[in-house]
């Protein structure tokens, strides 16, 4: 079986000044990512109940959900690093934290969360990096 190819390499660490930055910037958007999945534009998101588009689109109504509310266009996302530690503990320590530019979709994620387009990487944070900074921060 062939390996995949790295997508989001780590390049930084969490810091003050970047996440103040970030945080006021309405065209940056925080997301745990697998770092081994590439984003585009047309990506879009399915939930974590659900394992692939082809198992939301088959399974939706079980969950009392039509297909338009199972598959949403874009990426589910927050807009500042305060609000992304709420979803900390659903991913691994494997996942990164992207922070990416994009746009809103003006659709909202099966948690409550943002959805937008994903255009381009604005940084990549290793998930221990960022439990470690938010545990120091939050003492």
């Amino acid at each position: 079986m062939a390996s995949k190819n790295l997508q989001y390499k780590v390049n930084g660490v969490p810091n003050k000044e970047d996440i103040e930055n970030f945080d006021k910037d309405s065209s940056i958007f925080y997301r745990f990512q697998n770092p081994y999945n590439r984003l585009t534009s047309r990506s879009q998101s399915w939930g974590m109940i659900f394992g692939s588009k082809a198992e939301a689109l088959r399974d939706c109504e079980e969950w009392g959900m039509t297909k338009e509310e199972a598959i949403l266009n874009g990426k589910s996302c927050m807009l500042t690093f305060d609000e992304i530690l709420n979803f900390s503990s659903e991913f691994s320590y494997d996942d990164v934290l992207l922070i990416f530019e994009g746009s809103e979709t003006n659709e909202t994620g099966h948690d409550g969360e943002l959805v937008a387009t994903y255009y381009k990487k604005i940084a990549v944070w290793n998930k221990i990096d960022v439990s470690n900074y938010a545990n120091k921060i939050y003492e």
